[in-house]
């Protein structure tokens, strides 16, 4: 008798030690699905944050170079002329009206 015992005893720690396995690789899994989709959506963000940053360059340099135009007296007038409409005194401006 002692020895079923020992088989009883010995297949109930089996079947502990089998479930507490399973519970472990299901938090497991769980935990390292969690990652891959942090992981997947950091990813995209990333990439959103470089596109978004080259952008940003790409504004820079084109207001750096508008900076150094404006040093330029030929572009200054330019758009003193075109988009406010200035003149020098004594000019006179002549708006046609296209019909």
């Amino acid at each position: 008798m002692k020895k079923r015992r020992t088989n009883t005893s010995f297949s109930l720690l089996m079947t502990v030690v089998c479930i507490a396995f399973v519970v472990v690789a299901a938090l497991c899994a769980t935990r390292l699905y969690d990652i891959q989709q942090r992981r997947e959506r950091l990813l995209q963000e990333s990439r959103q944050l470089q596109a978004q940053k080259q952008a940003l360059v790409d504004q820079n340099n084109a207001l750096l170079a508008q900076g150094a135009r404006s040093d330029d007296d030929v572009y200054v007038e330019k758009v003193a002329r075109e988009q406010l409409d200035m003149v020098y005194p004594g000019e006179i401006i002549f708006r046609v009206s296209g019909e």
